[in-house]
């Protein structure tokens, strides 16, 4: 069994990220199983700091996954506030959990561009990491508000393609489980 870690960027429950999170879970086989991050509860942060147990608990469940699915809405040409906060306090952990763990990097946002503005700089971010970050397919899709119904599943044939070509391309990156 490979274990991917998925981490949204928004924390709305039912958010476009929610969602499409969701359907990268439904596109991956079997022997796949998705865990969730739970960081809603974490504080600002403040290098002067120690990480809190929660924050060690998300840094131990990243670095004992195989994989890391990040998805995550554009705000202001960038990332979310919240979702930087997090990965500044993961840098702090005394260890890197992301270090050479395939990654793949996806959001989606009611502009025609997707999330195309803020992936460079979560890129960025992820490269301080030494993160094995999926290049191909990129999954910046746009119209959000188009893609989903109104139970959160994803009805585009497109994006749910490109979403499977992109799990899939995830999943070849992981370490084989015997």
């Amino acid at each position: 069994m490979r274990n991917i870690v998925a981490i949204c960027g928004s924390l709305r429950p039912g958010s476009s990220n929610h969602n499409l999170l969701r359907a990268a879970a439904e596109s991956a086989p079997d022997e796949v199983a998705f865990t969730w991050v739970d960081w809603k509860n974490i504080p600002i942060f403040d290098d002067m700091s120690a990480p809190t147990e929660e924050i060690l608990a998300i840094a131990n469940q990243v670095n004992a996954a195989h994989a890391v699915i990040i998805a995550s809405p554009e705000y202001n040409w960038s990332i979310p506030g919240g979702l930087k906060n997090l990965l500044d306090w993961l840098s702090r952990v005394g260890f890197n959990p992301f270090e050479a763990k395939p990654t793949l990097i996806m959001g989606t946002s009611l502009g025609k561009l997707g999330t195309a503005r803020m992936q460079p700089h979560l890129r960025q971010v992820m490269g301080h990491f030494k993160a094995q970050l999926v290049d191909d397919p990129e999954v910046a899709i746009g119209h959000s508000d188009q893609i989903f119904n109104s139970d959160g599943d994803l009805i585009d044939a497109a994006a749910s393609q490109l979403v499977k070509s992109a799990v899939a391309k995830l999943i070849s990156q992981t370490p084989s489980i015997s």
